[in-house]
């Protein structure tokens, strides 16, 4: 038997590998039974974000450390990538080391306050990460092309839904903050969600992306052409 999560995702990996024209590059996700919520994983869950959250965490847990999917697209014109971490893994894991320079103070010593990694697309430069001991599951996507330490409008479990109907898109993230993506250095990024938005409708047709359309044409003024699919 496997949590719920676990067979969202191993849905989710089904479709890209049932998708024409899409090469799946890395694809470690597991299969076997569920690792159980035990009482030092509660008491872990609720020294973070309060007992409160332990039942809401408990339907999406992995059967293994974490999940790494990587895919492309035979031309190359879409592609995505994640590497995400069960949630007891993150949140007994190590703080993540980087010193950062090119942020604001704020956002240094936001960063030197302990940010515990959650997911990331390796090697790419970005990855989010929930703040150590916060009373909240508020979540912050840190991106060194852009210079970016930024909160995102999203709690853990909508992050990891969100996740996975994105495919790990590079910089879906940037839909949940409050970055001005009509700047010019967001452009490959813009068109990116962009190309994505028009064509994972036809891909997946059984997801409803017109919210994350919504969200997109909100914060860039640039609506997207693909015609949108309601959830079957």
């Amino acid at each position: 038997m496997t949590t719920d999560f676990q067979a969202r995702a191993h849905s989710h990996v089904n479709e890209l590998r049932a998708t024409p024209d899409i090469v799946m590059t890395a694809c470690e996700i597991g299969s076997g039974p569920p690792r159980e919520l035990s009482a030092d994983d509660a008491a872990l869950i609720g020294s973070a974000w309060g007992d409160t959250a332990v039942e809401g965490v408990r339907e999406y847990l992995l059967s293994t450390d974490h999940i790494h999917v990587a895919w492309h697209m035979d031309d190359y014109s879409l592609d995505g990538e994640f590497f995400l971490k069960d949630v007891r893994n993150c949140l007994s894991g190590r703080v993540v080391p980087y010193v950062d320079v090119s942020l604001s103070p704020e956002q240094r010593e936001l960063m030197a306050d302990g940010l515990l990694m959650l997911e990331e697309a390796p090697g790419s430069g970005r990855l989010t990460a929930l703040r150590h001991h916060a009373p909240s599951q508020g979540l912050w996507f840190y991106d060194t092309n852009h210079r970016n330490l930024v909160p995102l409008e999203l709690d853990y479990r909508s992050y990891v839904d969100t996740l996975l109907v994105m495919k790990g898109i590079p910089g879906w993230q940037y839909l949940f903050t409050d970055v001005d993506l009509r700047h010019g250095k967001y452009h490959a990024t813009v068109r990116q969600l962009e190309k994505t938005l028009e064509g994972f409708p036809d891909l997946f047709p059984d997801h409803d992306y017109s919210h994350l359309r919504e969200r997109f044409q909100a914060r860039c003024d640039r609506p997207t052409r693909g015609r949108a699919r309601r959830a079957r």
